[in-house]
């Protein structure tokens, strides 16, 4: 409950710094591509992203954005015998800055706050209880490339990287996700 908290108090922040004027928000869809780092034999496992965006302009050519998503992530295991995979779904907070270079193209970097909402896992198609094995809270570190078009739509690819455990058994397994995601600014 107080990771919750802190999570709203952090939007709270974020949204907080958006001025009456140069802020602008939309939605955002995209898909995710996740896997982890320390476990053998892994393999990227597909999902989607969904949410809201919420921007701030600092300066002509720096924004402080924030993002509000669902988002699927996981990984696929295979080592010849069993095939499994094991689904995350976070509430995912990205926090970001964007430096424009040239016109709408942009580079960015950040931390994504994620609160694990739900777990599901099969092992050769039969499914296994996996609730309370990983982590609540899991904290990413991102870098991204985006477009951003004169008429609304934003285009956009992000990395990120597991700063926290993904378990609390497992110290040294982490997430990795690509991310490719459509926005429309309002």
């Amino acid at each position: 409950m107080k990771k919750l908290l802190l999570m709203g108090a952090a939007a709270l922040l974020s949204l907080g710094t958006l001025s009456a004027q140069g802020w602008a928000w939309g939605p955002k869809v995209g898909a995710t591509f996740s896997t982890v780092n320390g476990i053998a034999d892994t393999k990227m496992l597909p999902g989607v992203s969904a949410g809201l965006f919420f921007e701030s302009v600092a300066c002509n050519w720096f924004v402080i954005e924030s993002d509000l998503l669902f988002s699927m992530q996981g990984f696929k295991t295979d080592d010849g015998d069993n095939t499994s995979s094991v689904r995350l779904n976070y509430i995912s907070m990205p926090i970001l800055g964007k430096y424009y270079v040239i016109d709408g193209l942009n580079l960015q970097m950040g931390a994504s706050f994620d609160y694990l909402v739900h777990t599901g896992a099969k092992v050769d198609d039969v499914k296994v209880d996996m609730d309370g094995s990983f982590n609540k809270f899991n904290i990413q570190l991102l870098a991204g490339l985006a477009y951003d078009f004169d008429f609304g739509m934003i285009l956009e690819g992000r990395y990120r990287y597991g700063l926290t455990p993904l378990a609390p058994k497992s110290q040294d397994v982490y997430s990795g996700m690509l991310q490719l995601s459509v926005g429309w600014r309002f």
